[in-house]
């Protein structure tokens, strides 16, 4: 498992965005689902993650290539799912989830079989 944030471990701080414009002006983002935003990623070479509320979009993403499939912590049925597909396919994303306290949510990612956890204090909030 990876783990992203950790004061030990060497990582890159991601970008959460929310409009289109700001993929230009940042690197190594995240953002909800959304194929404008996917498409001007791709275009313009960025790194990116992608939060995925539902299967469909989680083998989307994998198939667009974002470099985490995030999951909400707290979505459980849909994280075990994901990860069951991106076994089963053979994924190159990670299935990744964000979380807050390193000794109560480590536990649960590594009961849900994800690939990485984000600390979430790593996650510049770009508006």
């Amino acid at each position: 498992m990876q783990i992203i944030g950790h004061k030990l471990i060497e990582y890159e701080n991601f970008n959460l965005i929310q409009t289109v414009e700001n993929i230009l002006n940042f690197d190594n983002l995240i953002f909800e689902y959304n194929e404008d935003f996917i498409k001007n990623a791709k275009d313009n070479g960025k790194t990116f993650s992608v939060i995925a509320r539902n299967l469909n979009e989680a083998i989307l993403a994998n198939a667009l290539k974002a470099k985490f499939i995030i999951i909400e912590k707290n979505n459980t049925s849909i994280a075990k799912e994901v990860v069951k597909l991106a076994e089963f396919y053979l994924f190159d994303s990670k299935i990744a989830i964000i979380i807050e306290n390193y000794e109560k949510d480590l536990l649960n990612a590594i009961n849900l079989r994800v690939d990485a956890v984000i600390y979430k204090n790593i996650i510049n909030y770009i508006i």
